[in-house]
């Protein structure tokens, strides 16, 4: 039963209750907007696209899995696509880094006789054991040897390919040059390919230790072989484990011999080259049959510098279309008489190589030389197609008043010579001779800068001064102080070669100071005459 009094009472107490939530109401009209952007519900009010930039904007380790895996691409617009395939990447890179640790304390905690730690992870990854033996030592690697390419890892910036690439090349180094090795590196790892990685380190290796370089590359030499492999299908594999410079230039000259087949031969090049070779051992190609491309007869181009020809300094030179080798390597080569000489002149403050200009549509050959030493290989930030399959190519087309010079020329292979035709695709050439290309998503992508004629430098947050201009005459001074060293040096090979009864270096050192003094003669002749090249 009720009692009305109470009732009464209680009607009363909700007439001052309504007083009071209206001016609770009135306060919160007043009151200032909230902010929901930290509330946990945020993120589901927000679109796809505004959430895929905020994750854009965190680091990979902060950026949930399943929030990545929640996004549908086929919502996304063609940007936001890109943007999400890069944070998946950057994550499974960040996965790598985190993995490296756990493997490392594995191999570290493992006291048994047989090291069954490899075989432990070989069940728990179900990889077979040798490839859980490499994956633990790279983990140790970085761990306790390379902190700074763990820690590009872990911040998503390298992939784990890159990882063990720069691991398995530290291995061959002393203890002691590793941190130079790494701050020498992973200065362009982030914006390199496996690929171009892999020539950047091998030429760091090479001018960190020239005399460790070409050990190794004496000691692979005596590995040459040629292998016999069965494959399906009624097929072989016959493999040649060759030195570089013999291996291009077989490559070169089945490349030219297979360009004298008709057009009409439904071969690929592949299979022609594959045809050739087989003639080629079994009958043999004749050399007066062989056509110039591009340009002259093939052949293999070793790009050296004078100081390093003439034996003032051991920094590595770089072979078209495969890369950096030793300096030993590049005057043996430079001691072949058949050779031809092509001089190249550079910046001296920056290593550049000059200009040459001109005003018609196809480039001269002597323009030609140039753009291919230059650039090297394709100016595609993600395409290594060396230069001599590739075109020169117009930046601004011919047709819309680009010139045919350097500035405006570039080696594109015929996938990316097509690509910005009646596209959005379009690219620029920078200051540093590097190549920045835009998609038609509005991403735009950088090269490397070419640095196979510039010194290595230790990294520094400054740069070095400009050297001072010197006199002819400071330069002639110059000049003779590096020839009577290089006299000096060049007697001493010679002696030490006499002393050994050691034939070929004999050869070499005569050979090295013939040249010496060729190259003598052309400075002399080149102060007498400045229009004659110095060398």
């Amino acid at each position: 039963m009720i009692d009305s009094s109470a009732a009464g009472s209680a009607g009363h107490a909700g007439s001052a209750d309504h007083a009071d939530h209206a001016d609770y109401f009135a306060w919160l009209a007043d009151a200032p907007e909230p902010d929901w952007a930290d509330h946990p519900v945020y993120a589901t009010m927000l679109s796809a696209g505004q959430r895929l930039q905020e994750l854009l904007a965190m680091p990979p380790a902060a950026r949930p899995s399943a929030e990545l895996a929640s996004f549908d691409p086929h919502t996304l617009t063609d940007a936001e696509r890109i943007d999400l395939l890069t944070m998946i990447q950057q994550h499974q890179n960040w996965l790598q880094a985190i993995k490296a640790p756990v493997l490392a304390a594995i191999e570290q905690a493992d006291s048994s006789r047989l090291q069954l730690s490899q075989d432990s992870v070989s069940l728990a990854l179900n990889i077979p054991v040798p490839t859980a033996h490499t994956e633990l030592r790279i983990a140790t690697s970085l761990t306790r040897e390379l902190p700074k390419t763990l820690s590009l890892l872990h911040a998503g910036q390298i992939s784990g390919k890159h990882a063990q690439l720069i691991v398995e090349t530290a291995w061959k180094l002393p203890p002691e040059l590793l941190d130079r090795y790494e701050d020498r590196v992973l200065a362009r790892a982030a914006t390199q390919t496996v690929p171009l990685l892999r020539r950047s380190i091998t030429r760091a290796a090479l001018a960190l230790d020239p005399a460790g370089a070409q050990e190794r590359h004496q000691r692979a030499r005596q590995t040459r072989a040629v292998t016999l492999t069965a494959q399906d299908d009624g097929m072989a594999q016959l493999q040649a484990l060759l030195p570089a410079e013999d291996a291009q230039a077989i490559h070169a000259r089945l490349t030219a011999a297979a360009s004298l087949l008709p057009a009409s031969d439904p071969r690929s090049m592949d299979q022609k080259r594959a045809d050739l070779f087989l003639d080629a051992i079994l009958t043999g190609i004749p050399d007066g049959a062989l056509p110039e491309a591009p340009g002259r007869r093939p052949s293999i181009q070793v790009v050296v510098s004078a100081d390093t020809l003439l034996k003032l300094d051991d920094q590595p030179a770089d072979l078209a279309g495969y890369g950096p080798i030793t300096a030993e390597t590049a005057r043996r080569l430079a001691a072949d008489q058949s050779g031809t000489w092509r001089r190249l002149l550079t910046d001296p403050e920056t290593g550049a190589l000059l200009d040459i200009s001109q005003n018609r549509y196809r480039p001269s050959q002597y323009l030609r030389d140039y753009v291919d030493a230059r650039d090297g290989i394709c100016c595609f930030p993600t395409c290594h197609q060396p230069g001599y399959r590739c075109h020169y190519e117009h930046i601004e087309p011919y047709l819309q008043g680009g010139p045919t010079c350097r500035c405006n020329g570039a080696l594109a292979c015929a996938r990316h010579n097509n690509c910005k035709i009646a596209t959005a695709w379009n690219y620029t050439l920078n200051n540093d001779l590097s190549f920045t290309w835009t998609t038609p998503t509005g991403h735009s992508y950088t090269s490397q800068p070419p640095q196979r004629w510039v010194r290595p430098t230790e990294t520094s947050d400054t740069p070095p001064p400009p050297p001072a201009q010197l006199t002819p005459e400071q330069w002639w001074a110059r000049e003779d102080a590096d020839y009577d060293r290089l006299r000096q040096r060049l007697r001493s090979d010679l002696q030490q070669a006499t002393d050994a009864d050691d034939r070929a270096a004999i050869t070499a050192a005569k050979a090295a100071a013939s040249r010496a003094g060729q190259l003598r003669r052309c400075q002399l002749e080149h102060r007498a005459d400045p229009n004659q090249p110095p060398f």
